[in-house]
């Protein structure tokens, strides 16, 4: 039997930089990259792993540093006579300036160059046929024309969109079809491109998507894992291991009936989790009376998680219409809003009530919160 162990979609050398952490938080997520990746040879010496794959995306073209180009052969290089072999993707293409290109790699690495299929033979009568992205914009089918010749094992890698899964208004990267792997004659298929992990079909699969083993951002919840292939004269069987330790996650709190902030500190401390990356989304009605400051709950409760985000989404609790009947300036706004909400609809409406809840915040002095 041929065990071979499979990921995808590392993405060294992340930026963050959209998803508003500090420049110290950022290089912690990244460092994490790398703790994944180390933990992935680590994993195949255990299990005595006969090759590894990579399916494209192992890191990031236009970031990745000489250190981070290092790190990768480092690792790679700790396989001795264990064959590593790269299908460069969408982000980490073969490129004349490419890592790819560039670096000397031990002798027990092959780095697919081509869009056209090329084999290298394992032990066990097994073949990996691998291809690469030479563009960080591939949209031809990889598999077009493609055909494995008869007799032995055949594994695709590359990197590839199943055109079931692209999202609306995304490009497809090498797109691909289920037939169009079926057709090749190839037993299995090893993939990258997809962050969530998958086997397809469910009853039968033919190929794995291992999803990237450590999440990216807070898109990506849920297990992350690697693949396992097990292939055995004509029999092909693949296991997704769950792998990632980090962990993001969302929490939505209720601030509704919560008469100080400490209740709302103590529910988001609840939460905490030193693994996780968070983000807290709180709404409800707020109590008028209750001083609610972001960053004043994020610096009392922050060190219980790996990354804290606190995101308000809470509506102030006024008692509107006792509001209205008051005689003064703010009872009087209450009433002309009022009118304004019940004589409009739809996104009119929804305007008249916001401003109903800015004005009376603007009276009461507070901050007002645009939502």
């Amino acid at each position: 039997m041929t065990t071979i162990l499979h990921t995808a979609d590392v993405h060294l050398d992340r930026a963050y930089s959209g998803a508003g952490m500090s420049p110290a938080i950022a290089s912690a997520r990244r460092q994490e990259l790398r703790d994944g990746f180390r933990r992935f040879i680590d994993l195949a010496l255990e299990i005595g792993a006969d090759a590894v794959t990579i399916g494209g995306d192992l890191y990031e073209h236009e970031r990745v540093t000489p250190d981070t180009a290092n790190f990768i052969r480092q690792q790679l290089e700790r396989l001795g006579d264990v064959p590593a072999l790269l299908a460069p993707g969408n982000h980490d293409p073969y490129v004349p300036d490419s890592v790819y290109h560039r670096l000397t790699w031990p002798p027990n690495v092959t780095i697919f160059r081509e869009r056209s299929f090329a084999p290298v033979e394992l032990a066990g009568g097994v073949t990996i046929w691998g291809a690469a992205h030479d563009a960080p914009d591939v949209r031809a089918n990889l598999l077009e024309g493609f055909r494995t010749p008869a007799g032995g094992d055949h594994v695709l890698l590359f990197h590839g969109s199943d055109t079931r899964s692209v999202p609306e208004g995304k490009p497809a990267h090498a797109p691909f079809r289920q037939e169009d792997l079926e057709a090749t004659g190839a037993g299995f298929a090893l993939l990258g491109h997809y962050h969530a992990p998958r086997l397809d079909p469910p009853e039968a699969p033919r190929y794995a998507y291992p999803g990237s083993p450590e999440p990216l951002d807070f898109a990506e919840e849920g297990e992350h894992c690697v693949a396992q292939l097990d292939v055995d004269a004509g029999s092909f069987s693949c296991s997704l291991l769950p792998f990632g330790r980090v962990r993001y996650q969302s929490f939505a709190t209720d601030v509704s009936g919560m008469e100080s902030s400490d209740e709302a500190r103590a529910a988001i401390v609840a939460l905490g989790d030193a693994s996780t990356i968070a983000r807290i989304v709180l709404g409800g009605e707020l109590n008028p009376d209750v001083d609610l400051s972001l960053q004043s709950l994020y610096d009392s409760c922050a060190e219980h998680f790996s990354y804290l985000d606190i995101v308000d989404r809470t509506q102030p609790a006024y008692r509107i219409d006792e509001i209205a009947e008051e005689s003064t300036t703010k009872g009087a706004f209450a009433r002309l809003m009022l009118e304004r909400v019940e004589s409009t609809a739809g996104d009119e409406r929804e305007i008249a009530e916001a401003a109903l809840l800015y004005g009376l915040q603007a009276f009461d002095r507070k901050e007002v919160q645009v939502r």
